[in-house]
């Protein structure tokens, strides 16, 4: 797998930047809320402008995200789709249950370069 292009560590995750795709690492423990969801989004802003991109979020860590962040979140036109990457059955069940309040594509990945193809496949899509 490629390395990223940046990578931004903040004191609740880790970002890793590739050129259409951001993989964020939730540190263990967190409740991810809306307010560190604008965060991040405004972190992708800032790097991607106005390109749209995929997001990954690598679940190999244990955390918890509140479900209103995905209603509430401002900035969501700009990603293509979502995937999710763990091997858990606990997170993977939760997942199935978030997967009711996501307005984009949403999938689960076992390997974080399975994600990245599935998301680079509907990049592509969007480009054409």
């Amino acid at each position: 797998m490629q390395q990223p292009n940046k990578q931004t560590i903040l004191d609740f995750a880790t970002i890793d930047f590739y050129e259409s795709v951001v993989v964020c690492k939730i540190n263990t423990g967190v409740t991810l809320n809306i307010d560190e969801v604008v965060i991040l989004h405004k972190i992708y802003r800032k790097y991607y402008g106005e390109k749209k991109f995929g997001y990954i979020f690598d679940r190999t860590n244990d955390y918890t995200i509140n479900p209103l962040a995905y209603i509430k979140c401002p900035y969501y036109p700009d990603v293509t789709a979502f995937a999710i990457v763990t091997e858990r059955f606990s997170t993977k069940k939760l997942i199935e249950f978030e997967e009711n309040f996501s307005k984009l594509p949403l999938k689960t990945f076992d390997k974080l370069q399975e994600a990245m193809d599935w998301i680079m496949s509907i990049n592509a899509l969007e480009d054409a």
